[in-house]
């Protein structure tokens, strides 16, 4: 899969100021090859008129030595947004825009062991409360997606 044309995607958003920007990020095991993240960013025209999305897949060994407890692979998914925002920070420092990660507050759930980290970080990095499960769309529906395979590149450097 094509990696981020950071370039591409700042333009992008500077022709869309009235948009509202979602950056997500998931992840998924991959049975004895580790893990595969997919971040992306989604640019919503004018917060209501559809949107284009950007996706980026990387792969990694498993660290987990504890499956059912994933803290190290939802802390990779928090650096790997956090790196994305820190790269487009010049063109949503004044943009609507929301982090979307895949960490849930209920307890008992997998990803909860990493929830108050997860927050802490990107408050830390980013200066913003993060969306988290249930209303993390752009984590749990668009950059889950890319994990399950069920989509193609759109990384199509064409502006529309």
């Amino acid at each position: 899969m094509e990696k981020f044309d950071i370039k591409f995607i700042k333009e992008f958003i500077n022709k869309h100021k009235n948009s509202k920007i979602i950056l997500g990020v998931d992840s998924q095991r991959i049975r004895k090859k580790g893990v595969k993240y997919a971040t992306v960013v989604i640019v919503h025209y004018d917060g209501c008129h559809g949107g284009k999305i950007f996706a980026d897949v990387t792969y990694e060994k498993t660290r987990d030595a504890k499956l059912s407890r994933p803290f190290n692979r939802m802390m990779k998914e928090v650096q790997l947004i956090s790196d994305l925002y820190t790269q487009l920070e010049d063109v949503l420092i004044d943009a609507d825009f929301e982090i979307h990660i895949d960490v849930n507050p209920k307890e008992g759930t997998g990803s909860n062991v990493a929830y108050n980290a997860a927050k802490g970080y990107i408050w830390g990095v980013v200066g913003v409360e993060p969306i988290c499960k249930p209303d993390a769309w752009g984590a749990s529906a668009a950059a889950d997606r890319f994990t399950k395979g069920k989509t193609k590149s759109i990384n199509k450097n064409k502006i529309k």
